[in-house]
């Protein structure tokens, strides 16, 4: 991890769970869905992956399973991680703009 408490394959899961395509651009606050086991002894709970396991061990994401489908959702704590991600130099924020400004206006309003 470096100083953005994020490892780099939680980076680059992030860049590709939230990067644009086909014109849409997803939003921190939708969250990430997640897909549910379909047999055994775990049918119909969301079936999280490795790399969001990591995060929600460490309190950055929190999975919800309030309303179907399940999601993660990202904690403060794991909204500022973000926000430092951008922060780097090697970023490319011109591709990720418009989470850039979900999170700055979420920074604006703590």
């Amino acid at each position: 991890m470096g100083e953005t408490g994020l490892t780099r394959s939680e980076e680059r899961f992030i860049r590709w769970s939230f990067g644009t395509y086909s014109g849409h651009n997803p939003s921190l606050s939708d969250g990430i869905i997640l897909p549910i086991w379909k047999s055994g002894p775990c049918c119909g709970r969301p079936r999280i992956p490795a790399s969001i396991r990591g995060l929600v061990a460490r309190g950055l994401l929190q999975v919800s399973e309030d309303e179907p489908p399940p999601r993660a959702y990202f904690t403060p704590t794991g909204i500022r991680a973000v926000r430092r991600m951008f922060i780097k130099p090697r970023f490319d924020t011109g591709q990720y703009i418009h989470l850039w400004r979900e999170v700055e206006s979420r920074a604006e309003m703590e």
